[in-house]
Protein backbone atom coordinates (compact mmCIF):
# COMPACT_ATOMS: atom_id res chain seq x y z
CA UNK A 1 0.00 0.00 0.00
CA UNK A 2 1.29 3.41 -0.90
CA UNK A 3 2.00 5.36 2.26
CA UNK A 4 3.02 8.85 1.11
CA UNK A 5 1.34 11.26 -1.29
CA UNK A 6 3.19 13.76 -3.49
CA UNK A 7 0.92 16.73 -4.05
CA UNK A 8 0.93 20.46 -4.72
CA UNK A 9 2.69 22.09 -7.67
CA UNK A 10 3.62 18.83 -9.38
CA UNK A 11 3.02 20.11 -12.92
CA UNK A 12 6.24 20.71 -14.81
CA UNK A 13 8.43 18.52 -12.60
CA UNK A 14 11.14 16.70 -14.45
CA UNK A 15 11.13 12.90 -14.07
CA UNK A 16 14.36 13.04 -12.08
CA UNK A 17 12.93 15.68 -9.72
CA UNK A 18 9.75 13.70 -9.20
CA UNK A 19 11.76 10.55 -8.53
CA UNK A 20 13.91 12.25 -5.90
CA UNK A 21 10.89 13.79 -4.19
CA UNK A 22 9.13 10.44 -4.09
CA UNK A 23 12.20 8.88 -2.50
CA UNK A 24 12.14 11.59 0.16
CA UNK A 25 8.43 11.05 0.75
CA UNK A 26 8.89 7.31 1.28
CA UNK A 27 11.80 7.73 3.69
CA UNK A 28 11.07 6.77 7.30
CA UNK A 29 12.13 8.99 10.19
CA UNK A 30 12.87 7.85 13.77
CA UNK A 31 9.77 7.86 15.95
CA UNK A 32 11.63 9.14 19.02
CA UNK A 33 13.17 12.18 17.30
CA UNK A 34 11.72 15.07 15.34
CA UNK A 35 13.21 14.03 11.98
CA UNK A 36 16.25 12.51 10.30
CA UNK A 37 18.87 15.17 9.58
CA UNK A 38 20.14 13.64 6.30
CA UNK A 39 16.63 13.55 4.85
CA UNK A 40 16.12 17.21 5.75
CA UNK A 41 19.39 18.17 4.08
CA UNK A 42 18.13 16.58 0.87
CA UNK A 43 14.80 18.33 1.38
CA UNK A 44 16.66 21.65 1.51
CA UNK A 45 18.50 20.84 -1.71
CA UNK A 46 15.26 20.08 -3.53
CA UNK A 47 13.59 23.20 -2.13
CA UNK A 48 16.50 25.35 -3.34
CA UNK A 49 16.43 23.65 -6.74
CA UNK A 50 12.69 24.21 -7.19
CA UNK A 51 12.68 27.61 -5.43
CA UNK A 52 9.52 26.45 -3.70
CA UNK A 53 8.78 25.59 -0.06
CA UNK A 54 8.46 21.88 0.70
CA UNK A 55 6.50 20.45 3.63
CA UNK A 56 6.60 16.92 5.07
CA UNK A 57 3.72 15.57 7.18
CA UNK A 58 5.00 12.80 9.48
CA UNK A 59 2.82 10.55 11.62
CA UNK A 60 3.69 9.22 15.10
CA UNK A 61 5.69 6.32 13.64
CA UNK A 62 7.85 8.64 11.54
CA UNK A 63 6.19 7.71 8.25
CA UNK A 64 5.61 10.49 5.74
CA UNK A 65 1.95 10.83 4.82
CA UNK A 66 2.21 13.88 2.56
CA UNK A 67 4.91 15.87 0.76
CA UNK A 68 3.43 19.19 -0.27
CA UNK A 69 5.16 21.23 -2.99
CA UNK A 70 4.56 24.97 -2.76
CA UNK A 71 3.11 27.26 -0.08
CA UNK A 72 1.12 25.30 2.48
CA UNK A 73 -1.71 27.86 2.47
CA UNK A 74 -2.57 26.62 -1.03
CA UNK A 75 -3.20 23.08 0.28
CA UNK A 76 -6.83 23.84 1.19
CA UNK A 77 -7.74 21.04 3.60
CA UNK A 78 -4.46 19.08 3.80
CA UNK A 79 -5.95 16.44 6.10
CA UNK A 80 -8.03 15.20 3.17
CA UNK A 81 -4.88 14.62 1.09
CA UNK A 82 -3.05 12.35 3.52
CA UNK A 83 -2.08 8.93 2.22
CA UNK A 84 -2.22 5.60 4.01
CA UNK A 85 -4.87 4.53 6.56
CA UNK A 86 -7.08 7.11 8.28
CA UNK A 87 -5.03 9.41 10.46
CA UNK A 88 -5.39 9.06 14.21
CA UNK A 89 -6.53 12.13 16.07
CA UNK A 90 -4.77 13.39 19.15
CA UNK A 91 -1.98 15.70 17.97
CA UNK A 92 0.59 13.01 17.07
CA UNK A 93 1.33 14.47 13.62
CA UNK A 94 4.41 16.68 13.06
CA UNK A 95 5.26 19.06 10.23
CA UNK A 96 8.64 19.74 8.60
CA UNK A 97 8.89 22.76 6.28
CA UNK A 98 11.83 24.07 4.31
CA UNK A 99 11.04 27.54 2.99
CA UNK A 100 12.84 30.78 2.11
CA UNK A 101 16.44 31.72 1.55
CA UNK A 102 17.16 32.08 5.26
CA UNK A 103 18.51 35.64 5.32
CA UNK A 104 16.71 36.31 8.58
CA UNK A 105 16.99 32.84 10.05
CA UNK A 106 14.19 30.32 10.22
CA UNK A 107 11.07 31.83 8.57
CA UNK A 108 8.02 32.03 10.87
CA UNK A 109 4.73 30.57 9.61
CA UNK A 110 2.51 32.96 7.72
CA UNK A 111 -0.92 33.88 9.01
CA UNK A 112 -2.97 31.86 6.52
CA UNK A 113 -0.31 29.15 6.38
CA UNK A 114 -0.52 28.65 10.13
CA UNK A 115 -4.30 28.34 10.04
CA UNK A 116 -4.19 25.75 7.26
CA UNK A 117 -1.54 23.78 9.18
CA UNK A 118 -3.86 23.50 12.20
CA UNK A 119 -6.23 21.34 10.12
CA UNK A 120 -3.71 18.53 10.55
CA UNK A 121 -3.80 18.91 14.37
CA UNK A 122 0.02 18.73 14.54
CA UNK A 123 2.03 18.31 17.69
CA UNK A 124 4.91 20.47 16.47
CA UNK A 125 6.27 22.21 13.40
CA UNK A 126 9.96 22.31 12.47
CA UNK A 127 10.84 25.11 10.03
CA UNK A 128 14.19 25.95 8.42
CA UNK A 129 15.44 27.73 5.24
CA UNK A 130 17.25 26.09 2.35
CA UNK A 131 20.34 28.26 2.87
CA UNK A 132 22.85 27.31 5.57
CA UNK A 133 24.28 29.59 8.22
CA UNK A 134 27.98 30.61 8.18
CA UNK A 135 28.83 27.58 10.36
CA UNK A 136 27.48 25.17 7.77
CA UNK A 137 24.29 24.25 9.62
CA UNK A 138 20.75 25.44 8.96
CA UNK A 139 19.07 27.89 11.35
CA UNK A 140 15.83 26.25 12.46
CA UNK A 141 12.94 26.80 14.85
CA UNK A 142 10.42 24.53 16.55
CA UNK A 143 6.86 25.79 16.75
CA UNK A 144 3.84 24.43 18.54
CA UNK A 145 0.11 25.36 18.41
CA UNK A 146 -0.83 28.37 20.53
CA UNK A 147 -3.62 27.71 23.00
CA UNK A 148 -4.88 31.29 22.83
CA UNK A 149 -4.15 34.68 21.35
CA UNK A 150 -4.22 36.06 17.85
CA UNK A 151 -1.34 33.90 16.58
CA UNK A 152 -1.92 30.30 15.60
CA UNK A 153 1.60 29.18 16.54
CA UNK A 154 4.14 30.03 19.22
CA UNK A 155 7.89 29.48 18.95
CA UNK A 156 9.21 26.83 21.31
CA UNK A 157 12.93 26.91 20.51
CA UNK A 158 15.47 28.35 18.06
CA UNK A 159 18.69 26.56 17.22
CA UNK A 160 20.71 24.70 14.61
CA UNK A 161 18.84 22.09 12.59
CA UNK A 162 21.14 19.27 13.70
CA UNK A 163 20.29 19.90 17.36
CA UNK A 164 16.55 20.34 16.89
CA UNK A 165 16.24 17.17 14.78
CA UNK A 166 17.40 15.08 17.76
CA UNK A 167 14.76 16.47 20.14
CA UNK A 168 12.24 14.01 21.60
CA UNK A 169 8.78 15.10 20.33
CA UNK A 170 7.13 14.17 23.62
CA UNK A 171 9.30 16.65 25.55
CA UNK A 172 8.80 19.53 23.13
CA UNK A 173 5.09 19.99 23.68
CA UNK A 174 3.92 18.47 26.97
CA UNK A 175 0.20 17.67 27.09
CA UNK A 176 -0.46 20.36 29.66
CA UNK A 177 0.94 23.11 27.44
CA UNK A 178 -1.06 22.23 24.34
CA UNK A 179 -4.56 23.52 23.68
CA UNK A 180 -7.17 20.89 24.52
CA UNK A 181 -8.18 19.02 21.40
CA UNK A 182 -11.90 18.40 20.79
CA UNK A 183 -13.10 14.81 21.11
CA UNK A 184 -13.05 12.70 17.97
CA UNK A 185 -16.20 12.85 15.91
CA UNK A 186 -17.36 9.26 16.29
CA UNK A 187 -20.96 9.61 15.20
CA UNK A 188 -21.46 12.70 17.39
CA UNK A 189 -23.07 15.97 16.35
CA UNK A 190 -21.24 18.21 13.92
CA UNK A 191 -19.33 21.00 15.62
CA UNK A 192 -20.37 24.49 14.46
CA UNK A 193 -18.83 27.94 14.89
CA UNK A 194 -21.32 30.84 14.92
CA UNK A 195 -20.41 34.07 13.11
CA UNK A 196 -22.58 37.04 14.05
CA UNK A 197 -22.86 40.80 13.69
CA UNK A 198 -23.95 42.69 16.80
CA UNK A 199 -25.60 46.03 17.42
CA UNK A 200 -25.64 48.42 20.36
CA UNK A 201 -28.60 46.63 21.99
CA UNK A 202 -27.05 43.93 24.22
CA UNK A 203 -30.41 42.33 25.03
CA UNK A 204 -31.36 42.01 21.38
CA UNK A 205 -27.93 40.56 20.62
CA UNK A 206 -28.44 37.86 23.25
CA UNK A 207 -31.86 37.01 21.88
CA UNK A 208 -30.61 36.66 18.31
CA UNK A 209 -27.65 34.56 19.41
CA UNK A 210 -29.86 32.27 21.52
CA UNK A 211 -32.19 31.79 18.58
CA UNK A 212 -29.30 30.94 16.24
CA UNK A 213 -27.97 28.42 18.76
CA UNK A 214 -31.44 26.88 18.98
CA UNK A 215 -31.59 26.56 15.19
CA UNK A 216 -28.19 24.84 15.12
CA UNK A 217 -29.24 22.36 17.80
CA UNK A 218 -32.55 21.72 16.06
CA UNK A 219 -30.58 20.84 12.92
CA UNK A 220 -28.70 18.18 14.90
CA UNK A 221 -25.41 20.07 15.24
CA UNK A 222 -23.55 21.42 18.26
CA UNK A 223 -22.49 25.08 18.58
CA UNK A 224 -19.00 25.18 20.09
CA UNK A 225 -18.01 28.83 19.74
CA UNK A 226 -19.12 32.33 18.77
CA UNK A 227 -17.27 35.07 16.90
CA UNK A 228 -18.98 38.45 17.17
CA UNK A 229 -18.21 41.73 15.48
CA UNK A 230 -19.84 45.13 15.77
CA UNK A 231 -19.46 47.16 12.61
CA UNK A 232 -20.92 50.50 11.63
CA UNK A 233 -21.15 49.37 8.00
CA UNK A 234 -21.11 45.99 6.29
CA UNK A 235 -18.55 45.05 3.68
CA UNK A 236 -20.41 44.16 0.46
CA UNK A 237 -17.91 41.38 -0.27
CA UNK A 238 -17.65 39.52 3.04
CA UNK A 239 -19.89 41.46 5.53
CA UNK A 240 -17.31 40.78 8.26
CA UNK A 241 -13.86 42.34 8.23
CA UNK A 242 -10.83 40.42 7.02
CA UNK A 243 -9.18 40.47 10.45
CA UNK A 244 -12.29 39.12 12.15
CA UNK A 245 -12.60 36.38 9.54
CA UNK A 246 -9.01 35.30 10.16
CA UNK A 247 -9.81 35.19 13.87
CA UNK A 248 -12.86 33.03 13.09
CA UNK A 249 -10.76 30.68 10.94
CA UNK A 250 -8.23 30.26 13.75
CA UNK A 251 -10.92 29.75 16.40
CA UNK A 252 -12.66 27.13 14.26
CA UNK A 253 -9.44 25.09 14.11
CA UNK A 254 -8.87 25.40 17.84
CA UNK A 255 -12.39 24.25 18.62
CA UNK A 256 -12.48 21.52 16.00
CA UNK A 257 -15.42 23.11 14.16
CA UNK A 258 -16.13 21.73 10.70
CA UNK A 259 -18.85 24.24 9.74
CA UNK A 260 -19.44 27.99 10.11
CA UNK A 261 -23.01 29.32 10.42
CA UNK A 262 -23.80 33.02 9.95
CA UNK A 263 -26.70 34.86 11.54
CA UNK A 264 -27.91 36.43 8.30
CA UNK A 265 -28.56 35.45 4.71
CA UNK A 266 -25.60 35.63 2.36
CA UNK A 267 -25.54 36.38 -1.33
CA UNK A 268 -23.85 33.76 -3.52
CA UNK A 269 -20.76 35.97 -3.88
CA UNK A 270 -20.53 36.60 -0.15
CA UNK A 271 -20.84 32.90 0.60
CA UNK A 272 -18.02 32.01 -1.78
CA UNK A 273 -15.80 34.79 -0.40
CA UNK A 274 -16.34 33.63 3.18
CA UNK A 275 -15.53 30.03 2.29
CA UNK A 276 -12.36 31.18 0.54
CA UNK A 277 -11.13 33.18 3.56
CA UNK A 278 -12.24 30.71 6.24
CA UNK A 279 -11.34 27.62 4.20
CA UNK A 280 -14.39 25.94 5.74
CA UNK A 281 -17.97 25.26 4.57
CA UNK A 282 -20.26 28.20 5.36
CA UNK A 283 -24.01 28.01 5.91
CA UNK A 284 -26.21 31.05 6.37
CA UNK A 285 -29.33 31.30 8.51
CA UNK A 286 -31.76 30.72 5.64
CA UNK A 287 -30.01 27.55 4.51
CA UNK A 288 -29.98 26.32 8.11
CA UNK A 289 -33.75 26.78 8.39
CA UNK A 290 -34.23 24.96 5.08
CA UNK A 291 -32.15 22.06 6.40
CA UNK A 292 -34.32 21.87 9.52
CA UNK A 293 -37.46 21.82 7.40
CA UNK A 294 -35.97 19.04 5.27
CA UNK A 295 -35.32 16.96 8.40
CA UNK A 296 -38.79 17.58 9.84
CA UNK A 297 -40.80 16.96 6.65
CA UNK A 298 -42.67 13.68 7.23
CA UNK A 299 -45.54 13.79 4.74
CA UNK A 300 -45.30 13.77 0.96
CA UNK A 301 -46.75 17.30 0.84
CA UNK A 302 -44.17 18.58 3.31
CA UNK A 303 -41.27 17.03 1.43
CA UNK A 304 -42.61 18.47 -1.81
CA UNK A 305 -42.73 22.02 -0.44
CA UNK A 306 -39.32 21.73 1.23
CA UNK A 307 -37.69 20.50 -1.98
CA UNK A 308 -39.19 23.41 -3.89
CA UNK A 309 -37.86 25.90 -1.34
CA UNK A 310 -34.39 24.32 -1.37
CA UNK A 311 -34.15 24.37 -5.16
CA UNK A 312 -35.18 28.02 -5.29
CA UNK A 313 -32.52 28.84 -2.74
CA UNK A 314 -29.74 26.85 -4.43
CA UNK A 315 -30.40 27.79 -8.04
CA UNK A 316 -28.55 31.16 -7.94
CA UNK A 317 -25.79 29.59 -5.81
CA UNK A 318 -24.65 26.97 -8.31
CA UNK A 319 -21.94 29.24 -9.74
CA UNK A 320 -18.42 28.14 -8.91
CA UNK A 321 -19.38 24.99 -7.03
CA UNK A 322 -16.57 22.68 -8.11
CA UNK A 323 -14.62 21.96 -11.24
CA UNK A 324 -17.22 19.52 -12.57
CA UNK A 325 -19.60 22.43 -13.14
CA UNK A 326 -17.22 24.08 -15.60
CA UNK A 327 -16.99 21.19 -18.06
CA UNK A 328 -18.14 21.78 -21.61
CA UNK A 329 -20.08 19.41 -23.79
CA UNK A 330 -22.17 19.22 -26.91
CA UNK A 331 -24.42 16.83 -28.73
CA UNK A 332 -28.09 15.99 -29.02
CA UNK A 333 -30.23 17.63 -26.36
CA UNK A 334 -27.90 20.53 -25.64
CA UNK A 335 -27.97 24.05 -27.00
CA UNK A 336 -24.81 23.52 -28.95
CA UNK A 337 -21.13 22.84 -28.49
CA UNK A 338 -19.54 24.69 -25.63
CA UNK A 339 -22.49 24.45 -23.24
CA UNK A 340 -21.17 24.18 -19.70
CA UNK A 341 -22.22 21.63 -17.12
CA UNK A 342 -23.39 24.53 -14.96
CA UNK A 343 -25.91 25.56 -17.61
CA UNK A 344 -27.19 22.00 -17.85
CA UNK A 345 -27.65 21.82 -14.10
CA UNK A 346 -29.47 25.16 -14.03
CA UNK A 347 -31.82 24.05 -16.78
CA UNK A 348 -32.50 20.74 -15.02
CA UNK A 349 -33.25 22.53 -11.75
CA UNK A 350 -35.53 25.02 -13.54
CA UNK A 351 -37.51 22.12 -15.04
CA UNK A 352 -37.75 20.47 -11.64
CA UNK A 353 -38.97 23.73 -10.06
CA UNK A 354 -41.70 24.07 -12.69
CA UNK A 355 -42.87 20.52 -12.00
CA UNK A 356 -42.89 21.07 -8.24
CA UNK A 357 -44.82 24.33 -8.67
CA UNK A 358 -47.53 22.47 -10.56
CA UNK A 359 -47.74 19.87 -7.81
CA UNK A 360 -47.86 22.56 -5.12
CA UNK A 361 -50.72 24.27 -6.98
CA UNK A 362 -52.60 20.97 -7.10
CA UNK A 363 -51.93 20.55 -3.40
CA UNK A 364 -53.37 24.00 -2.73
CA UNK A 365 -56.47 23.19 -4.75
CA UNK A 366 -56.91 19.95 -2.81
CA UNK A 367 -56.67 21.75 0.52
CA UNK A 368 -59.09 24.39 -0.70
CA UNK A 369 -61.66 21.64 -1.43
CA UNK A 370 -61.12 20.22 2.05
CA UNK A 371 -61.70 23.64 3.58
CA UNK A 372 -64.83 24.07 1.50
CA UNK A 373 -66.22 20.90 3.02
CA UNK A 374 -65.70 22.30 6.52
CA UNK A 375 -67.67 25.50 6.02
CA UNK A 376 -70.43 24.32 8.36
CA UNK A 377 -68.10 24.51 11.40
CA UNK A 378 -66.21 27.44 12.87
CA UNK A 379 -62.54 27.14 11.95
CA UNK A 380 -59.73 28.54 14.09
CA UNK A 381 -56.01 28.42 13.36
CA UNK A 382 -53.16 28.37 15.88
CA UNK A 383 -50.34 30.62 14.72
CA UNK A 384 -47.26 31.94 16.43
CA UNK A 385 -43.52 31.82 16.76
CA UNK A 386 -41.90 28.45 16.43
CA UNK A 387 -41.79 26.44 19.67
CA UNK A 388 -44.38 28.67 21.35
CA UNK A 389 -46.55 25.69 22.36
CA UNK A 390 -49.17 25.60 19.59
CA UNK A 391 -49.19 21.79 19.27
CA UNK A 392 -49.37 21.34 23.04
CA UNK A 393 -52.32 23.73 23.20
CA UNK A 394 -54.13 21.84 20.43
CA UNK A 395 -53.64 18.55 22.30
CA UNK A 396 -54.91 20.14 25.51
CA UNK A 397 -57.99 21.70 23.89
CA UNK A 398 -58.89 18.52 22.03
CA UNK A 399 -58.14 16.29 25.04
CA UNK A 400 -56.20 14.08 22.63
CA UNK A 401 -54.84 10.81 23.91
CA UNK A 402 -51.54 9.35 22.85
CA UNK A 403 -53.05 7.90 19.68
CA UNK A 404 -54.55 11.16 18.41
CA UNK A 405 -52.06 13.62 19.84
CA UNK A 406 -50.17 16.02 17.61
CA UNK A 407 -46.38 15.81 17.80
CA UNK A 408 -45.26 18.34 20.43
CA UNK A 409 -41.54 18.60 21.15
CA UNK A 410 -39.35 21.26 22.71
CA UNK A 411 -37.55 22.07 19.46
CA UNK A 412 -37.84 24.58 16.67
CA UNK A 413 -40.11 23.68 13.74
CA UNK A 414 -41.27 20.35 15.20
CA UNK A 415 -44.51 20.73 13.18
CA UNK A 416 -44.52 21.39 9.44
CA UNK A 417 -47.78 19.92 8.16
CA UNK A 418 -51.07 21.56 9.20
CA UNK A 419 -53.11 19.31 11.47
CA UNK A 420 -56.81 19.89 12.12
CA UNK A 421 -58.67 18.53 15.17
CA UNK A 422 -62.29 18.80 16.19
CA UNK A 423 -62.74 20.49 19.57
CA UNK A 424 -66.01 20.26 21.54
CA UNK A 425 -66.66 23.20 23.85
CA UNK A 426 -69.10 22.37 26.70
CA UNK A 427 -72.12 24.59 27.33
CA UNK A 428 -72.07 26.02 30.89
CA UNK A 429 -75.92 25.98 30.87
CA UNK A 430 -76.02 22.25 30.19
CA UNK A 431 -76.86 22.52 26.49
CA UNK A 432 -75.18 20.63 23.65
CA UNK A 433 -71.46 21.30 23.19
CA UNK A 434 -70.26 23.65 20.49
CA UNK A 435 -67.97 22.00 17.95
CA UNK A 436 -65.28 23.84 16.07
CA UNK A 437 -62.18 22.95 14.09
CA UNK A 438 -58.74 24.03 15.30
CA UNK A 439 -55.74 23.80 12.95
CA UNK A 440 -52.12 23.69 14.08
CA UNK A 441 -49.88 25.44 11.55
CA UNK A 442 -46.16 25.70 10.92
CA UNK A 443 -44.35 28.04 13.28
CA UNK A 444 -43.01 31.42 12.20
CA UNK A 445 -39.60 32.87 12.83
CA UNK A 446 -37.91 36.22 12.43
CA UNK A 447 -36.83 36.89 8.84
CA UNK A 448 -38.42 33.72 7.51
CA UNK A 449 -36.72 32.85 4.18
CA UNK A 450 -38.82 34.07 1.22
CA UNK A 451 -38.36 30.69 -0.48
CA UNK A 452 -40.16 28.99 2.42
CA UNK A 453 -43.02 31.50 2.44
CA UNK A 454 -43.62 30.97 -1.27
CA UNK A 455 -43.31 27.17 -1.11
CA UNK A 456 -45.55 26.87 1.99
CA UNK A 457 -48.16 29.34 0.78
CA UNK A 458 -50.76 26.59 0.47
CA UNK A 459 -49.99 25.63 4.07
CA UNK A 460 -50.29 29.23 5.29
CA UNK A 461 -53.65 29.45 3.55
CA UNK A 462 -54.99 27.13 6.25
CA UNK A 463 -54.50 30.05 8.64
CA UNK A 464 -55.48 32.82 6.24
CA UNK A 465 -58.81 31.17 5.35
CA UNK A 466 -59.80 30.46 8.97
CA UNK A 467 -62.57 32.30 10.82
CA UNK A 468 -60.16 33.42 13.51
CA UNK A 469 -56.53 33.22 14.60
CA UNK A 470 -55.22 32.22 18.00
CA UNK A 471 -51.78 33.82 18.21
CA UNK A 472 -49.81 31.84 20.80
CA UNK A 473 -46.80 33.39 22.56
CA UNK A 474 -44.45 31.75 25.06
CA UNK A 475 -44.36 34.01 28.12
CA UNK A 476 -41.44 31.99 29.52
CA UNK A 477 -39.27 33.36 26.71
CA UNK A 478 -38.06 36.90 27.54
CA UNK A 479 -38.09 37.74 23.82
CA UNK A 480 -41.82 37.09 23.40
CA UNK A 481 -42.73 40.76 22.64
CA UNK A 482 -40.29 40.83 19.71
CA UNK A 483 -41.54 37.41 18.59
CA UNK A 484 -45.13 38.68 18.69
CA UNK A 485 -44.16 41.65 16.56
CA UNK A 486 -42.38 39.34 14.07
CA UNK A 487 -45.42 37.06 13.77
CA UNK A 488 -47.74 40.00 13.19
CA UNK A 489 -45.40 41.34 10.54
CA UNK A 490 -45.44 38.01 8.68
CA UNK A 491 -49.24 37.79 8.92
CA UNK A 492 -49.50 41.33 7.55
CA UNK A 493 -47.18 40.45 4.65
CA UNK A 494 -49.45 37.46 3.94
CA UNK A 495 -52.45 39.85 3.95
CA UNK A 496 -54.22 38.11 6.80
CA UNK A 497 -57.56 39.81 7.48
CA UNK A 498 -59.26 37.70 10.13
CA UNK A 499 -59.91 38.31 13.86
CA UNK A 500 -56.88 37.55 16.02
CA UNK A 501 -56.69 36.76 19.74
CA UNK A 502 -53.38 36.53 21.62
CA UNK A 503 -52.91 33.55 23.95
CA UNK A 504 -50.16 33.75 26.56
CA UNK A 505 -48.81 30.22 27.13
CA UNK A 506 -46.44 28.80 29.78
CA UNK A 507 -47.76 30.92 32.65
CA UNK A 508 -46.42 28.29 35.07
CA UNK A 509 -42.85 28.85 33.86
CA UNK A 510 -42.75 32.60 33.24
CA UNK A 511 -40.92 34.95 35.63
CA UNK A 512 -42.73 36.88 38.33
CA UNK A 513 -44.24 40.07 37.01
CA UNK A 514 -44.43 38.82 33.42
CA UNK A 515 -48.25 38.63 33.53
CA UNK A 516 -48.48 42.31 34.50
CA UNK A 517 -46.12 43.18 31.68
CA UNK A 518 -48.22 41.14 29.26
CA UNK A 519 -51.46 42.80 30.41
CA UNK A 520 -49.89 46.22 29.86
CA UNK A 521 -48.80 45.32 26.32
CA UNK A 522 -51.82 43.16 25.40
CA UNK A 523 -54.86 43.97 27.55
CA UNK A 524 -57.02 41.31 25.85
CA UNK A 525 -54.48 38.47 26.22
CA UNK A 526 -55.72 35.15 27.60
CA UNK A 527 -53.34 33.27 29.90
CA UNK A 528 -52.99 29.49 29.84
CA UNK A 529 -50.54 26.67 30.41
CA UNK A 530 -51.13 23.89 27.92
CA UNK A 531 -48.95 21.38 29.76
CA UNK A 532 -50.14 22.17 33.31
CA UNK A 533 -53.85 22.50 32.37
CA UNK A 534 -54.13 26.07 33.68
CA UNK A 535 -56.60 28.57 32.25
CA UNK A 536 -58.01 26.16 29.67
CA UNK A 537 -61.56 26.31 31.05
CA UNK A 538 -61.56 30.10 30.71
CA UNK A 539 -60.18 29.76 27.17
CA UNK A 540 -62.95 27.33 26.20
CA UNK A 541 -65.60 29.74 27.54
CA UNK A 542 -64.09 32.60 25.54
CA UNK A 543 -63.96 30.52 22.36
CA UNK A 544 -67.70 29.79 22.55
CA UNK A 545 -68.40 33.45 21.75
CA UNK A 546 -65.37 34.14 19.56
CA UNK A 547 -64.62 35.03 16.82
CA UNK A 548 -67.30 37.68 16.39
CA UNK A 549 -69.60 37.41 13.35
CA UNK A 550 -67.97 40.44 11.70
CA UNK A 551 -64.22 40.92 11.77
CA UNK A 552 -62.83 44.25 12.83
CA UNK A 553 -59.19 45.16 12.49
CA UNK A 554 -57.72 41.69 12.74
CA UNK A 555 -53.94 41.70 12.84
CA UNK A 556 -52.22 44.90 14.00
CA UNK A 557 -49.02 45.50 12.13
CA UNK A 558 -46.98 46.25 15.25
CA UNK A 559 -47.38 46.04 18.98
CA UNK A 560 -45.22 45.44 22.02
Amino acid sequence: MRQAVLSGRTEGLRPSQRRRLEQLAHRRHPADTVAERLALQRLAEESRDLELPLTLVLDARGLCRLLWIGPLEQAGRPAERLGGPPRRRGGTCRLITCAGAGRGGAPPPGEQEGIVALDLEPQLWLRFPWKTAPGGDWPAALWRPAARGEQAWQCHEHGPLSALCDRDPTTIAPAGDLPPLPPAATGTAERVLLLTLTSGDAGRNRERLAELEGLVRSAGARPVGVIEQRRSGESPQTIWGEGKLREAALEARRLGASLVVTDRELTPVQGRNLERVLDLPVTDRSELILDIFAQRAASAAGRLQVELAQLRYRLPRLSGRGRSLSRQGGGIGTRGPGETQLEKDRRAIARRIERLQREVRRLGEHRARLRQGRRDLTRLALVGYTNAGKSSLLNALGRAGEAGAVLAENKLFATLDPTTRRVDLPDPDGGPPLSLLVTDTVGFIRELPPQLIEAFRSTFEEALDADGLLLVVDLADPAWPAQLTAVRGILTSLRANVPCRVIGNQIDHCPAGELERARALEPAMLFVSATADLGLQNLRRELRHWPPPTAAAAVPTSQA
